[in-house]
């Protein structure tokens, strides 16, 4: 047993399933949560500067919207780390729920700032793609696989993750 979890091996006939998610969800909106106070900070110092406009609508309303998600996001994530007791996956969805729409907002709005209307598109089409991608890669662990073990070793990205572990290989 590995405190907290009890870990069971896995036969061939049983059904296998890890409830890992789509990690390019995950690790995209966590990445873009945690650098959004640095893009804030970046901003301040800008407009102490006069460098920056923060009168123009457009940009009120993407500090709006980007504040109201982020909030969202910090007030369901934060609040775990002060918990005295053991954390599982259903604390951390609400948190992500809201990571993930701010990682389309942010995604949508950086990239508009920057490119072209035909270039956004193709951003956002391979964004689509890589989620649609995790979603097909990943779905065997999430919704469960009843084949052999051996089939799911290349799903193993993380070394954290207890996908596959073979006993006899050195």
């Amino acid at each position: 047993m590995v405190y907290p979890m009890r870990m069971v091996g896995w036969d061939d006939s049983s059904i296998k399933y890890l409830e890992i998610g789509n990690p390019f969800l995950w690790w995209g909106s966590a990445t873009v949560c945690l650098l959004f106070p640095l893009q804030l900070f970046y901003w301040l110092v800008c407009w102490q500067r006069k460098c920056l406009n923060w009168r123009t609508a457009s940009f009120r309303e993407y500090i709006d919207g980007a504040m109201i998600l982020w909030g969202g996001w910090a007030l369901h994530y934060l609040p775990f780390f002060a918990m005295g007791r053991v954390t599982y996956i259903h604390h951390y969805l609400p948190a992500l729920y809201f990571g993930i729409l701010f990682l389309a907002y942010q995604i949508y709005n950086v990239s508009a700032w920057y490119l072209s209307e035909r270039s956004l598109r193709r951003v956002l089409f391979a964004c689509c793609v890589t989620v649609l991608f995790g979603f097909w890669w990943f779905s065997p662990l999430t919704y469960g696989w009843d084949k052999p073990i051996t089939d799911l070793k290349g799903m193993q990205w993380a070394s954290s993750w207890p996908v596959y572990e073979d006993e006899f290989e050195l």
